[in-house]
């Protein structure tokens, strides 16, 4: 994990001369919101302790560290909550509908724009698409059952261990 990768040269540019010379400093803005959100989501992932709110899947016993920042540029759900209750630090979702799987996903797409789905999550992350007011992922995720691009595990017959994910990390 590197905290602090050296960054590309950044780009001089003059902006006026009058009253005085000043100059701006412009890093590309691709590779300057790369590295923000690559640093947040490693914040997420290795420094739960500067993230500023936890999200708990209460039915699963997970926790999920973020920023309320990122959660609620990406979805109106948590706008709304962090908008209202302004000092909270710890959301405790118990909804049947919200899988660690499928929240786990989202998260993943919020902070790194890349979301995996295959036939084994689709569901989970449609539903927590849906919850989290995220209706693009939702819709897209609906699209790909809809064509068929995607079936559900269980419509496939595929044994349960293929959809287990991972083994766990010794």
């Amino acid at each position: 994990m590197t905290l602090f990768p050296s960054s590309p040269q950044l780009i001089v540019e003059k902006t006026t001369d009058y009253p005085s010379a000043e100059y701006s400093l412009v890093e590309d803005v691709a590779l300057h919101f790369t590295c923000l959100m690559d640093r947040l989501n490693e914040q997420r992932l290795f420094q739960p302790d500067l993230c500023d709110v936890d999200i708990v899947l209460v039915q699963h016993k997970s926790i999920f560290p973020a920023h309320k920042g990122v959660l609620a540029a990406y979805s109106q759900f948590f706008h709304s909550l962090f908008t209202q209750n302004k000092q909270l630090q710890r959301v405790e979702l118990s909804l049947e509908a919200l899988t660690s799987q499928g929240l786990q996903q989202i998260l993943n797409f919020i902070y790194t724009s890349k979301l995996l789905v295959n036939s084994c999550n689709v569901q989970d992350v449609l539903n927590a698409a849906a919850v989290l007011q995220m209706n693009n992922i939702a819709s897209s995720c609906q699209d790909l059952l809809d064509t068929r691009s995607l079936s559900l595990a269980a419509d496939m017959a595929l044994p349960a261990e293929s959809c287990a994910g991972p083994p766990p990390l010794p």
